[in-house]
């Protein structure tokens, strides 16, 4: 699939209008009409998705194998590729942490002990330790919880 740059369609084509009309492709600028033309095709975002899925059933296989207790859901809800998606009580945080700021600190404290590098942790985990950290402190504020 060849790689398309705003350069490389600026020296194709004479006008912003001709390239649009010759891709068939609508748009507003020069940047957007190129990161048109270099997104997958449905096609090839369905094989993706099947090499994801693919690789989830895998670490799934793995981690039955290796047993349920060898399972951590805190560990793995910390890793950078699920951290986004998750929910505060996918850390085991409970209501209180986002009302009181002492609670939140108190969480935090927890996963930090666990999931600091020097204890077995990630430095991937201990980052995203910090940030849930930042985002339980600032529903506390924006619940107007104690600072206690």
């Amino acid at each position: 699939m060849e790689k398309y740059t705003v350069k490389s369609l600026k020296e194709r084509f004479s006008s912003f209008k001709e390239a649009k009309a010759e891709l068939k492709t609508k748009a507003r600028s020069w940047k957007a009409l190129a990161e048109k033309l270099n997104a997958p095709t449905p096609e090839q975002e369905i094989a993706m998705l099947k090499e994801q899925v693919k690789r989830l059933e895998e670490e799934v296989e793995r981690l039955r194998e290796a047993g349920e207790a060898a399972f951590d859901e805190v560990g793995f809800w910390l890793r950078d590729r699920n951290f986004e998606r998750a929910k505060f009580e996918d850390f085991g945080v409970r209501e209180r942490a986002t009302e009181m700021e002492s609670e939140a600190k108190k969480i935090y404290k927890e996963l930090s002990q666990r999931y600091h590098p020097d204890s077995g942790g990630s430095k991937e985990q201990m980052a995203n330790v910090n940030k849930l950290k930042k985002q339980m402190l600032s529903v506390v504020k924006l619940n107007g919880g104690m600072g206690l």
